[in-house]
């Protein structure tokens, strides 16, 4: 019986079923083992779910919050010729948005696992921002000892948006690398005013924002902990004692 049920849950799984329960575990040792390792396994691919459709969800707002205001903007328009052809060209535009996401969302596109190099990464990143030839915006600390199995493209995503971050809510961003066999540990710290302790965790929902901004942390903050999660890591925030906001990114390296 405890085959029997764990075969069922697999096949459930397969066609779709989004609320499966943990399958209970019984019977020898070995049968335990692997009904554990597939309730494991069910709730990182529910969380992976989860997280994808409210990135998809986020993307969507983002994109079609200048469509609307476009919108607003034809509507103010007196002549109402030029108010027709504007609003054909943004209902083309919505579809063209709507095509592309679906598009996405069905390919569902993955990054081979590659060893990447994560000092030229981040040297690509901030190059900009670094002195003698940049702005003097961020500083850098540390060096990773070796290559990192993971996605690139994803990888670069995920830090861009935390350098992105500290830079547009924090001023300035203070970059410092700690590595070992067992993980690569990046942490942010910005010149920015934080986070109210309450919100730490609801920074990283799609659309959020504190008072006074005009564009939200989510978007960035929510795809980066999304892709350190999809590499087994986390994303994390922590207000600093002397001002400012601290993101710390962990990526484990048991998996290289």
């Amino acid at each position: 019986r405890p085959l029997k049920r764990l075969a069922r849950a697999a096949r459930d799984m397969s066609l779709g079923e989004d609320k499966l329960k943990p399958v209970e575990i019984g019977g020898g040792s070995e049968v335990v083992e692997v009904g554990r390792a597939f309730n494991t396994m069910r709730a990182r691919i529910s969380r992976y779910l989860t997280e994808r459709s409210q990135l998809f969800s986020a993307i969507s707002h983002d994109l079609r919050t200048p469509i609307t205001r476009l919108r607003l903007r034809v509507e103010l328009l007196e002549d109402e010729q030029l108010q027709h052809k504007f609003g054909r060209d943004l209902d083309e535009l919505e579809l063209l948005v709507k095509g592309a996401l679906q598009c996405v969302k069905d390919t569902d596109i993955h990054e081979n696992i590659e060893q990447v190099d994560l000092n030229l990464l981040l040297d690509c990143l901030i190059e900009p921002y670094l002195l003698p030839q940049g702005n003097g915006r961020a500083t850098l600390q540390g060096r990773a000892l070796k290559p990192y199995s993971g996605k690139p493209l994803a990888l670069r995503r995920c830090m861009g948006n935390l350098i992105d971050n500290a830079l547009k809510y924090g001023k300035n961003a203070h970059l410092r690398i700690d590595d070992n066999e067992r993980a690569f540990v990046l942490t942010v710290d910005d010149e920015g005013p934080g986070v109210p302790e309450q919100r730490l965790e609801q920074v990283f929902e799609p659309h959020f924002r504190l008072a006074g901004q005009q564009q939200g942390y989510g978007l960035g903050l929510g795809i980066a902990r999304s892709i350190a999660h999809s590499h087994g890591g986390e994303v994390s925030l922590q207000n600093l004692r002397v001002g400012g906001l601290r993101v710390t990114l962990y990526l484990p390296r048991n998996a290289d």
